[in-house]
């Protein structure tokens, strides 16, 4: 394969079950170029300077690959580890994958609720990250699981699915051959016009990725047991 594309794993620490299943993820994926397509962290922050080190083993294991980062809504302060600019919501990436022209984001610019909007806005702001880097580790880690709540499945958002696919489209039409976007947890790889949607799905439930190998596009599930 010549590029692994991942989103929403939600790694929660040692003893999380994705995180595991990661690790050994990332120890068997052949590829050379790995997309993080946001939410790989359940709540992600590096306060003054130093991840967590819950997620130390994760960050160690990327060292590996040519990473593409995104911010998702639960880790989008990760890019600032790899020297990527302040993220916002609806982040997009306009790059090529494999023998296709992409364009790559979270997912969550479809969610248009004022609350979401609000929420992540403030979040992503100046005065929360103030608060975070100053507040020690610990508090910061305890302030971001309580705003990102528990870890859990739960059916996709049917209207926030079918509107990814319809942004999709939108995408592809504009010249897009590929179009990323997870953050629904709902994997899908599909033809849309003379391009493909691809969502990559979660780890929470599916362990799916995505693959692009020359023009082609695939999702595939992660069995640790055979793989890992």
């Amino acid at each position: 394969m010549d590029v692994a594309i991942v989103s929403d794993v939600h790694c929660d620490g040692p003893g999380s079950p994705t995180q595991h299943d990661f690790l050994r993820f990332l120890d068997w994926c052949p590829a050379p170029t790995l997309v993080l397509a946001g939410d790989i962290f359940h709540a992600f922050w590096a306060p003054g300077g130093a991840p967590f080190v819950a997620y130390q083993p994760v960050l160690d294991r990327l060292r590996r690959f040519d990473v593409i980062v995104l911010p998702g809504n639960h880790d989008f302060h990760l890019p600032a580890q790899f020297g990527a600019p302040a993220p916002s919501i609806g982040t997009l990436l306009e790059l090529r994958l494999g023998g296709l022209r992409a364009v790559l984001s979270h997912g969550d610019e479809v969610d248009r609720s004022v609350n979401y909007r609000v929420l992540h806005t403030v979040l992503r702001g100046r005065g929360f990250s103030w608060l975070l880097d100053h507040v020690g580790s610990q508090r910061a880690w305890e302030i971001l699981h309580r705003l990102a709540g528990p870890l859990g499945g739960g059916k996709p958002d049917a209207a926030l699915v079918a509107a990814q696919r319809d942004l999709a489209g939108v995408r592809i039409a504009a010249g897009a051959e590929l179009v990323v976007m997870g953050h629904t947890h709902a994997p899908s790889c599909e033809r849309i016009d003379a391009g493909w949607f691809l969502n990559p799905g979660d780890w929470v439930e599916h362990r799916t990725y995505g693959v692009v190998r020359g023009r082609e596009v695939e999702l595939r599930r992660f069995d640790p047991l055979r793989h890992g």
